[in-house]
């Protein structure tokens, strides 16, 4: 019971979390103005070498921000698509409770990462690591709640 009230002190003040800044990351941008940069490490001394790159999966986006809108977007319904399939298949399919729990995680990171590239290559946009971030931390808040609720 103190970890469902921990969990839900957290999802409380999360909601209560303030963006005053305008979110740049779901604003479609051309793929043609956006700059991309590939980390590259030196073979002597291991400086990072920060170069223009055209490719999309790039570690490190300029306009990607890590707190904004899209972001609790993504924990939110990571967390939820977790929690509610395997409520699903526990109760509607029969599933062995740890057997939800794992196909549940499955279904939400597959979901995610679907995501991910379909903002990459539908919507001309990039593949934002920091999202994909979110949707793991939202799917692991999944999971122990569902883990939390089954004792």
């Amino acid at each position: 019971m103190k970890k469902v009230l921990a969990l839900l002190f957290v999802f409380a003040m999360c909601l209560t979390a303030e963006d005053n800044v305008s979110d740049t990351s779901v604003t479609i941008v051309p793929i043609s103005d956006v700059k991309y940069y590939d980390v590259q490490y030196a073979s002597d001394n291991m400086e990072i070498d920060h170069e223009v790159s055209d490719k999309p999966f790039a570690l490190i986006q300029p306009n990607d921000k890590w707190f904004s809108k899209d972001k609790w977007m993504h924990l939110t319904s990571s967390y939820f698509l977790t929690l509610q399939s395997s409520f699903a298949l526990e109760k509607m399919f029969y599933t062995q409770p740890e057997n939800s729990r794992y196909i549940s995680v499955g279904i939400s990171l597959t979901f995610s990462i679907g995501k991910e590239f379909y903002d990459t290559f539908g919507k001309k946009s990039i593949f934002s690591w920091k999202d994909l971030v979110y949707d793991l931390l939202g799917t692991g808040l999944g999971y122990l709640t569902s883990t939390a609720l089954q004792k």
